[in-house]
């Protein structure tokens, strides 16, 4: 089992930052300063890990964004072993990221996750999950 802090965990464990409310199913993460929900999302990759690591620890979401994302025959997009989960506000009031590597199907996080200040003009083209 590994020590790094699953994303919504992680944002929940920053109580200046946000609120967890329990829900029937889960809970809800919110940003406090927005008052917004914080919406989850995720992008697959083409790349290896090490390559969305080096972009990611770059701390330059252009960087990740430069990557090829796994897209189908059609270009409509599809999975791989390498994602990037995403954790936002749909106002832009934050943007953070966790990189995640599936081995032997079972999801493993490779890194602490990190917050993208300014970057959420990108989130749109990044999060593939609506």
């Amino acid at each position: 089992m590994t020590d790094i802090p699953d994303l919504v965990d992680w944002l929940a464990a920053q109580p200046d930052l946000f609120e967890t409310k329990k829900k029937l199913f889960g809970k809800s993460v919110i940003h406090k300063a927005s008052g917004e929900k914080v919406v989850e999302g995720f992008r697959y990759f083409n790349s290896s890990i090490e390559e969305l690591i080096a972009a990611f620890e770059s701390g330059d979401l252009s960087a990740v964004q430069a990557l090829e994302y796994a897209l189908d025959e059609d270009g409509d997009p599809d999975t791989t072993s390498v994602a990037l989960l995403l954790a936002y506000t749909k106002s832009g009031a934050f943007f953070a990221a966790q990189p995640e590597e599936h081995q032997d199907y079972v999801p493993v996080r490779v890194r602490e996750p990190r917050f993208f200040p300014g970057s959420v003009a990108l989130v749109a083209e990044l999060d593939q999950s609506y």
